[in-house]
């Protein structure tokens, strides 16, 4: 079962490099850019090239004068909405076949092994 979810995840990889490209951007470029857009103005970290593209603008945060955040410049806006696509397009190619019943048990446990993690994570869980 890990050689298949590795060999998913390499392929996905591959995938968003190869679209992302397309539109001038590394993976972690698109991620950032993705994030901004769902989440809105962050603390500015490791995005000088996408403000150097024009992507991103940094502004100087309203709850600490020190503190600057990036947030999408309309050009990022409109690479985050290319960006989306790209992800809904990988989507429609990892579910090809199932149907929504298939989707929603997939879903369903996928959100199952997160809430086991996180609770892990938080000491919850004890193995052996």
């Amino acid at each position: 079962m890990q050689d298949q979810v590795e060999l998913i995840r390499r392929i996905e990889r591959q995938y968003l490099r190869d679209q992302l490209g397309t539109l001038h951007l590394q993976m972690v470029d698109g991620m950032v850019i993705h994030l901004l857009f769902r989440r809105g103005p962050l603390r500015q970290e490791d995005i000088a090239r996408l403000e150097e593209m024009g992507l991103v603008v940094r502004t100087v945060s309203d709850q600490c004068r020190r503190e600057k955040q990036a947030a999408l410049t309309p050009a990022g806006e409109q690479t985050a909405s290319q960006i989306r696509q790209v992800l809904q397009n990988w989507g429609q190619i990892r579910f090809q076949g199932f149907s929504p019943e298939e989707r929603a048990q997939y879903e369903s446990f996928l959100i199952r092994i997160c809430e086991n993690v996180q609770q892990y994570k938080q000491g919850g869980i004890t193995i052996g």
